[in-house]
């Protein structure tokens, strides 16, 4: 087996278990929305506090929201997810989910911040296994194309080989022949026939 059909064989793994990884990702995350949205109540919160999450290149937040549940009583949270949208001031009213298993599980009221994390996973899943089937197709038709040349010289070589054989065999033939009928043709010449007189 060539280095080439096992690079293509390693490329296409490779991308197969991460469309695989992102596949599970999402499936989890929206059975958790499901299973969130299932037990979740509407309240309206106010925002108590904002925590900055810094990445490389990127700011996002996640707010602390006091709110009063179904029963009365006053709870507080912080968001499900971090978000570049959720910088809200200090003191502002949010449209928020909550658990009524867990009153500190909230999230903000809309349709992005309950199901748009798992489908984002569940979507970006195609992607991998897309990049597996065509350039990995790509690959081993590029190492094919490399092993068809070697081929190809090999037969025409055969084939070469082969009509010269085929040439001398008849030339062979033809001399032998043309020898011998040489010979027979000296014979006929230098025959003298012996004459009988009759008595």
């Amino acid at each position: 087996m060539s280095k080439s059909k096992n690079g293509a064989r390693v490329f296409r793994l490779i991308f197969r278990l991460m469309g695989l990884i992102f596949l599970v990702a999402g499936a989890i995350l929206t059975f958790l929305a499901y299973d969130f949205m299932n037990n979740a109540l509407p309240a309206t919160g106010r925002v108590t506090s904002v925590e900055v999450i810094t990445g490389d290149d990127s700011v996002s937040y996640k707010p602390t929201i006091r709110y009063v549940d179904w029963e009365g009583r006053k709870q507080i949270g912080q968001t499900f997810i971090s978000s570049s949208s959720y910088n809200f001031d200090v003191g502002e009213s949010v449209d928020i989910l909550y658990d009524i298993r867990e009153p500190e599980s909230l999230r903000v009221d809309t349709w992005f911040a309950t199901w748009g994390l798992g489908l984002i996973f569940l979507g970006a899943s195609v992607i991998p296994f897309i990049i597996a089937s065509v350039f990995g197709r790509v690959i081993g038709k590029k190492a094919k194309d490399k092993r068809t040349p070697k081929r190809k010289r090999a037969r025409a070589v055969t084939q070469a080989e082969a009509e010269d054989d085929m040439i001398e065999i008849p030339a062979r033939t033809k001399g032998l022949i043309s020898r011998e009928s040489r010979s027979d043709h000296e014979r006929e010449t230098n025959y003298t026939p012996t004459v009988r007189r009759r008595r």
